[in-house]
């Protein structure tokens, strides 16, 4: 109370503290146990293996584009905005999946013995042991915090709505946490805006408006429908249709759909609140070469039912994922 804090904070800190302490055990389990009547760990490993691999999605290709993906201007002779931020998610998807097929194949063969276990290999046989994402494909991934089983699910997830948006064209509403640059998507619905009505991209910023939880049936004229949110620190209340206080025990709380409008010289209004979202709930991350930070993405101006100062206190954000 004294820092402003929700008491879902207490929850927070000691889920933190006991995913810590979980993870140092394992880490501290020994690869081989005595002999009993379970699997080897070359056994589960390689059972891991068969599994992932049966998981893993065929990378994206442009021949599978429908007729409404990859139209070009026949002015200017360009794709649209949003065409180009397809293909260079396909491009980072394509990496990422290449990326599993080989270092899949490349572990059972080491397990084998008919190639050399390299350093990377080994911590990939050591990271499926504890359930934890190998450093060699979290080089080459999304951010992402989740376990191994639940991201596998979640690349899955990822790059089927990438599909569906490559066969069908443009979908109604995004989940912005699908993108591995959400910043990217975002700038690209700005460029749409500023050649469809003629208008300097540096004077436009997004307005903002909350939605329902229930996905559009069709998309916007101006802007983007976005979905996948979560707030943490503060709840969205679905009736009043403005920030409020978190219920004891709900963390994490599901966001409406909202509306990204462009608009020119947009300026925040009067009491609402500007909320960060980040890719994670580590909420921190560093400059990249664009110049961007590489975990926060936006902040999104949401009516408050309060000060907006208190939100801030309690560190009220939303997550992408969880």
């Amino acid at each position: 109370e004294i820092f402003g804090m929700h008491e879902n904070a207490d929850i927070t800190f000691n889920r933190a503290e006991s995913t810590a302490l979980s993870a140092t055990i394992l880490h501290l389990q020994p690869r081989e146990t005595s002999e009993g009547t379970g699997k080897s760990s070359y056994e589960l490993v390689t059972e891991l293996i068969t599994e992932i691999e049966s998981k893993t999605p065929d990378l994206l290709n442009d021949e599978e584009a429908g007729e409404f993906t990859f139209i070009v201007n026949e002015q200017s002779g360009l794709l649209t905005s949003l065409d180009t931020v397809l293909k260079q998610e396909m491009v980072k998807f394509n990496r990422l999946v290449n990326r599993i097929k080989t270092s899949l194949t490349d572990l059972r063969k080491a397990i084998n013995g008919i190639i050399v276990m390299s350093s990377d290999l080994d911590q990939m046989y050591t990271a499926f042991l504890i359930n934890e994402l190998p450093q060699i494909w979290n080089k080459v991934s999304f951010a992402s915090l989740k376990t191994l089983g639940s991201w596998v699910k979640d690349v899955v997830l990822r790059v089927d709505f990438m599909r569906t948006w490559l066969r069908d064209g443009l979908p109604s509403c995004f989940p912005l946490p699908v993108f591995f640059f959400p910043q990217g998507f975002m700038t690209g619905t700005l460029q749409t805006y500023a050649r469809k009505y003629q208008v300097a991209i540096d004077t436009l910023q997004f307005e903002f408006n909350a939605l329902s939880d229930q996905i559009p049936e069709h998309g916007p004229d101006d802007g983007v429908y976005i979905s996948g949110l979560f707030m943490e620190g503060a709840r969205w209340d679905f009736e009043k249709r403005q920030v409020c206080d978190s219920r004891l025990g709900e963390v994490f709380v599901s966001m409406p759909v909202i509306h990204f409008k462009p608009a020119v010289d947009h300026t925040i209004p009067h009491g609402w609140y500007s909320c960060p979202v980040y890719k994670t709930a580590e909420r921190k991350g560093v400059l990249s070469t664009t110049g961007l930070s590489t975990n926060f993405v936006v902040a999104v101006e949401l009516p408050s039912s309060t000060d907006p100062t208190r939100w801030i206190m309690a560190g009220a954000a939303c997550l992408c994922n969880l």
